[in-house]
């Protein structure tokens, strides 16, 4: 993770998903005196727009996704293999690329939920926090890190078939509002094809909305397989 850190892209990522909530923030009507839970009510407001469903398959592939492509280009790649065993290598980028789509959009929403909190809360008539709506806030900023973390995915699977920089960050973004396209104008009824829907879980997803979950986790270990798998194939060729 130390390598993750120093990547100056996961912190660009990071400052343009925390520019979206700020956006969406601002766009929010605010009038004094704030109600109790204002500062729940706003921040889901600004983490619910267009433009942080835009930068999702943006800011996801920014820090790690084409990192093979980096190291591999470089000539790191063939040394950096002498020193450790292949299957460490996929263990370690397939995670590395997963961690540089989530932490972008968690970290800036635990910040944009911090500034949310110390500086509307005080503001607000007095009353009790919300803990319910500020669960469903908290789901809400896990599942588009998650989807975040896929996204990821699919730019390192990309990056490994076509060693291609351009196809690596530009292929996911393409993959993202193909779904959207195909769901909107020919799959009414398939929600869970729907990205929006991976984050905003409006659907019947079972009980508790377990079923979204489900789907996340199995998605992203999906993912995570069937890069690992990719990634050992074409390391046999270094």
């Amino acid at each position: 993770m130390k390598e993750l850190f120093k990547e100056k892209s996961l912190w660009i990522s990071s400052l343009l998903c925390f520019a979206a909530l700020l956006i969406g923030f601002l766009s929010n009507k605010m009038e004094l005196p704030f109600a109790e839970g204002s500062f729940v009510k706003f921040y889901l407001k600004a983490m619910d727009t267009q433009i942080t469903l835009f930068l999702l398959p943006i800011a996801a592939v920014l820090p790690m996704g084409a990192i093979y492509v980096k190291e591999s280009s470089s000539g790191f790649l063939r040394l950096y293999i002498t020193r450790i065993s292949q299957m460490e290598y996929v263990r370690k980028k397939t995670l590395q690329i997963y961690a540089g789509g989530f932490l972008p959009f968690f970290l800036a929403g635990a910040l944009g939920l911090l500034c949310s909190f110390l500086v509307i809360y005080p503001l607000e008539l007095q009353g009790e926090i919300p803990w319910e709506s500020l669960w469903q806030l908290v789901q809400f900023l896990l599942r588009i890190a998650l989807v975040g973390g896929i996204l990821a995915e699919f730019s390192g699977i990309f990056a490994v078939v076509f060693r291609n920089y351009y196809m690596a960050y530009g292929l996911p973004f393409v993959c993202y509002y193909m779904l959207i396209i195909l769901k909107e104008r020919y799959f009414t009824d398939m929600y869970a094809m729907y990205p929006a829907e991976w984050v905003k879980c409006e659907q019947d997803w079972g009980a508790d909305s377990l079923g979204i979950w489900v789907f996340l986790a199995v998605f992203s270990i999906t993912m995570m397989l069937f890069h690992g798998l990719l990634l050992y194939n074409r390391l046999k060729e270094v």
